[in-house]
């Protein structure tokens, strides 16, 4: 186990140091400023100076793309986000556009409504257009997000993961 903090751009350094991607899935510390953007800032730093190029994000349903088609459910869980949640739901939008303007790193941001905590596997949708359900098992997060290591299906997208 390594301690770090995502927004220490050495602790990055240390962390990816003889790796061959990062999946990232950070939380939002309770209490302080958004940490996002300037996380993934550290992380494709790191990533380009290792000449590596697989970068995995999670992060909320609540990100929006020009190519997104949200029903009513997915868009008001996002307007919700921005009326409860304002600096983090801004720094994770912030994220996405930094991450679009990245050459030379072949990153995916994964969109995603509640994780239920379980072992279970269920059938899952992939969108790059809506969330089309309410949640995702975490088994089945972690096996999507392993897929991708390898998978050059959504690099450069942001896919939504959802159970159906």
């Amino acid at each position: 186990m390594i301690k770090g903090d995502a927004r220490d751009y050495n602790s990055i350094w240390d962390l990816i140091d003889g790796c061959q991607a990062v999946i990232s899935t950070l939380g939002q510390p309770k209490g302080e400023p958004p940490i996002f953007k300037d996380a993934s800032k550290n992380i494709i730093n790191a990533l380009l100076k290792y000449n590596l190029k697989r970068y995995i994000v999670v992060t909320g349903l609540n990100v929006d793309t020009p190519f997104d088609k949200k029903d009513e459910k997915t868009s008001y869980a996002t307007q919700w986000m921005y009326e409860n949640f304002p600096a983090t739901t801004k720094n994770r939008q912030e994220e996405y556009t930094y991450l679009t303007t990245q050459k030379g790193v072949d990153w995916t941001l994964v969109r995603l409504p509640l994780i239920v905590q379980t072992e279970e596997k269920y059938p899952f949708g992939v969108s790059l257009e809506n969330c089309e359900g309410n949640n995702i098992s975490a088994t089945d997060l972690a096996d999507f997000l392993i897929s991708q290591l390898n998978d050059s299906s959504y690099i450069h997208e942001s896919p939504f993961l959802f159970n159906v």
